[in-house]
């Protein structure tokens, strides 16, 4: 009997440099596919989860919030000069039954700025809205956020914080 010898054949070079860079960019492509909808995903849940300012006032649920005395226009202003950054309000007024009546706007020392961050100082007791932006579209609040309201609540049981992530769109957390 004879003994037959195979040589196993070797893919090319060219060939598995092909596959090394198929594979590559399908696990790129996977990735960002990931990245995108995922960061997609946390938008349409904050566009689901905020209001919109018609008419100077935000109407939830439980209660209302109404902007008067220019502090709309004020926020704004804010909101746009601080885009590249996370920024922080301090919203004074009344609170009557279910409407926080805001009338007026206060800037507290703010220490450090990030896109997704910003630390200053706490805002007065008789703060009704403890108000920051968020990166635009991202209308959720943080976990950090509802731990700072659960902190105030024990100072001013009135207060709100609110999370602005355009210039016309906030969620509001009691």
């Amino acid at each position: 009997m004879e003994e037959e010898h195979y040589e196993e054949e070797q893919p090319s070079l060219l060939k598995r440099i092909s596959v090394a860079i198929i594979g590559l960019f399908l696990v790129f492509l996977m990735l960002s596919t990931f990245l995108v909808w995922g960061n997609v995903g946390e938008m349409v849940a904050g566009w689901i989860e905020s209001e919109t300012v018609e008419n100077g006032l935000v109407e939830l649920e439980d209660y209302t919030v109404a902007f008067s005395n220019n502090t709309y226009e004020i926020l704004q202003e804010i909101y746009y000069d601080n885009q590249e950054h996370e920024t922080k309000v301090c919203l004074f007024g009344e609170v009557k039954d279910t409407v926080y009546n805001v009338t007026y706007v206060y800037q507290p020392v703010i220490y450090s700025q990030q896109f997704n961050q910003v630390v200053s100082e706490a805002c007065p007791s008789e703060t009704i809205v403890a108000l920051h932006s968020h990166p635009y579209g991202h209308c959720i609040a943080s976990q950090q956020d509802l731990s700072t309201l659960a902190q105030s609540k024990l100072v001013n049981e009135n207060i709100i914080i609110g999370v602005m992530c355009d210039e016309d769109r906030f969620s509001f957390y009691q």
